[in-house]
C-alpha cells in the first residue's frame, strides 16, 4: 500500500483528500508514496490555528520551549535510521551522507534549544534618574517557512527549531519531493509535546500557498531556501506586506586553488566537497580557479577522481554518488554539458547521462569555456565542475566576484597573505580556508547579492525570528 503524506494543522493529522501527487525514487523512477494536497481555500484555517498557537506558544518560558526541542532532537536521534533511508529514498543521496543529515539536524534542533535562552535584552542608561530604559527581544509572530529538497530533513530542522526556540508558531510547506522529512520533525516536535497550532504542516503547490500565506497580512516572517527565480517573487510579495525574510537563494562558489598546495590532496578534498549529494548542495564549489603553474597536474588528479566515484542507488553498499533527485535536474544538467561542448569547452571526463533507470549522471569536468557558458554565469546544482586557470591572485578574485551571486567561497593556499587577501577580497556570506566544511549548528549560514539575505544558524539564527522592543520607563 502506497503511503500518504498528510498535512499536520492544529495539532491534528489531516483527512487524506481526494487529490494527491506521487513522490518517487530518483534512482528507479518508482512510486514511493503520495502527498496530500492542501488548496488555497484552506489557508485562513491554518492561519487561525497558527494565531491560536503563537498566543500561547510566546508565554512559555525559553527554557521550556527549551526542553521541548531537547525532548525532540532525542526522538530524531532515536529514529535515526528510518529517517536515513526516507532521504535515500526520495532524495538520492548515500546513506552515509544521509546518515550525517540526520545526526547534524539533531544537532541544529539542540543548538536552536539552547540559542532560545540566550537572546538578552539590555538596559541603557537615562539621561534623567526618574526613567528607566530598556531592551528587550520578542518573537516576530507566525512564520511561514518553505525548505528546499536537497537537504531535506536538516532545512526542515533547522527553520522549525529557530523559530519555535524564539516563540513564534510557524507554517512549513513540505517539499513535495521530499516529504518524509517534514513529516519526521513534526512527528518529533508532536512527541516532544509542543502545543496545539504551534506547528503546522502542509503540503501543495509553493506558488499558491505562499502567495495566499504572504498576502493576508498575518504572516510576520518568511523563511525560503530555494532557487533566485522563486526567491525574487517571494520577496517581492513579502515586501508589499512589510514581512520581513530570510533568503538562501543559492550560489556558485568560486575555489580558488593557488600554486604552493598538495596538488593531489585539494584535487580529493574538492572532488570529495564538489561531488557530494551529486553538487545538488548550494555552498558546492562549482568554479575552481586553478593556477596556471599547477593547472595540468591538478586537471588530471580532479578528472580521474572524479571518475573513479562509484555510481548506484543510496541503499548499496559501497555508493559514493546517487541519482539527481529529479529528472528535471537531469535534463538541466545534461543541456548545460551540451551548452559548454557548443561553446568550444573540453569534457575531460563524465559529460552523460547513465543508460537505464533513474537520474544518473556521470561526474562531469569541463575547461576551456568562454565566459558566456551557461555553466560559468549559472548555479549547476549538479555533478559537473568547470576548471579556470589563473596567472594572478587578484584577477581571480576578480573573475569570481564577477557573478551577482555570494553565497559561499574557497581558498587553498598555504600563504597566509593569499589567506588574507582571498578572505577579505571574495563577496561571499561564507569563506572556507584550506577546508570545504562551512556549516555548523553554531556557525552562521547566508550569503550576499542574489545568494540571498539573512542568516540560519549561530547566533543569527534564532535572533532572525525576533524583533527587538524598547521601553522608556518614567518612575518618579
Amino acid at each position: 500500500m502506497t503511503k500518504i503524506h498528510l498535512g499536520f494543522v492544529n495539532g491534528a493529522w489531516q483527512d487524506a483528500p481526494r487529490e494527491t501527487t506521487p513522490c518517487t525514487d530518483p534512482a528507479t523512477n518508482e512510486v514511493i508514496g503520495a502527498i496530500s494536497m492542501t488548496a488555497p481555500e484552506a489557508v485562513p484555517d491554518i492561519l487561525d490555528a497558527a494565531e491560536r498557537g503563537f498566543a500561547h506558544w510566546r508565554h512559555v518560558s525559553p527554557a521550556q520551549r527549551g526542553e521541548i526541542l531537547r525532548r525532540a532532537a532525542a526522538i530524531v536521534r532515536r529514529d535515526a535510521e528510518a529517517h536515513g533511508r526516507a532521504i535515500v529514498c526520495e532524495q538520492g543521496k548515500p546513506l552515509g551522507e544521509a546518515r550525517i543529515e540526520v545526526a547534524v539536524s539533531a544537532e541544529m534542533i539542540d543548538w536552536s534549544a539552547a540559542e532560545g535562552q540566550r537572546q538578552y535584552g539590555r538596559i541603557i542608561a537615562p539621561r534623567d534618574p526618574r526613567f528607566q530604559q530598556f531592551v528587550k527581544r520578542e518573537p516576530v509572530g507566525v512564520c511561514l517557512l518553505i525548505p528546499s529538497w536537497n537537504v531535506p530533513l536538516m532545512f526542515v530542522a533547522r527553520k522549525l527549531s529557530e523559530a519555535l526556540a524564539a516563540g513564534c508558531s510557524a507554517i512549513l510547506i513540505g517539499n513535495k519531493q521530499v516529504p518524509s522529512a517534514a513529516t519526521a520533525v513534526v512527528l518529533a516536535l508532536a512527541e516532544a509535546g509542543v502545543p496545539e497550532g504551534v506547528v503546522n504542516l502542509v503540503f501543495g503547490s509553493n506558488t499558491a500557498l505562499s502567495e495566499a500565506l504572504l498576502s493576508s497580512g498575518r504572516v510576520a516572517k518568511l523563511s525560503f531556501t530555494g532557487s533566485t527565480r522563486v526567491g525574487r517573487t517571494l520577496s517581492r510579495i513579502a515586501a508589499d506586506h512589510v514581512v520581513k525574510t530570510t533568503l538562501e537563494l543559492g550560489g556558485h562558489a568560486p575555489t580558488i586553488i593557488d600554486r604552493d598546495v598538495d596538488v593531489e590532496a585539494v584535487a580529493a578534498t574538492t572532488v570529495s566537497s564538489k561531488y557530494r549529494n551529486c553538487g545538488q548542495v548550494c555552498n558546492s564549489p562549482t568554479r575552481l580557479f586553478v593556477h596556471r603553474e599547477i593547472y595540468d597536474r591538478f586537471a588530471e588528479a580532479f578528472s580521474t577522481a572524479a571518475t573513479g566515484l562509484r555510481l548506484g542507488h543510496g541503499l548499496e553498499d559501497g555508493t559514493q554518488m546517487g541519482p539527481l533527485a529529479s529528472a528535471r535536474q537531469l535534463q538541466r544538467i545534461e543541456m548545460m554539458t551540451e551548452d559548454a561542448r557548443a561553446q568550444g569547452g573540453r569534457v575531460l571526463t563524465g559529460g552523460a547521462a547513465l543508460e537505464g533507470p533513474g537520474n544518473f549522471f556521470a561526474p562531469t569536468v569541463v575547461d576551456q569555456l568562454p565566459e558566456r557558458a551557461a555553466i560559468l554565469r549559472e548555479e549547476p546544482f549538479g555533478p559537473i565542475a568547470a576548471l579556470i586557470a589563473f596567472d594572478d591572485v587578484e584577477a581571480a578574485i576578480a573573475q569570481a566576484n564577477a557573478l551577482p551571486f555570494g553565497l559561499a567561497a574557497y581558498c587553498y593556499t598555504n600563504s597566509i597573505r593569499t589567506q588574507h587577501r582571498v578572505s577579505n577580497g571574495l563577496n561571499a556570506g561564507m569563506i572556507g580556508i584550506n577546508t570545504p566544511q562551512i556549516s555548523l549548528p553554531e556557525t552562521p549560514f547566508g550569503g550576499v547579492g542574489l545568494s540571498g539575505n539573512g542568516s540560519e544558524g549561530g547566533a543569527e539564527g534564532v535572533a532572525g525570528y525576533m524583533t527587538t522592543k524598547y521601553v522608556s520607563q518614567f518612575v518618579a
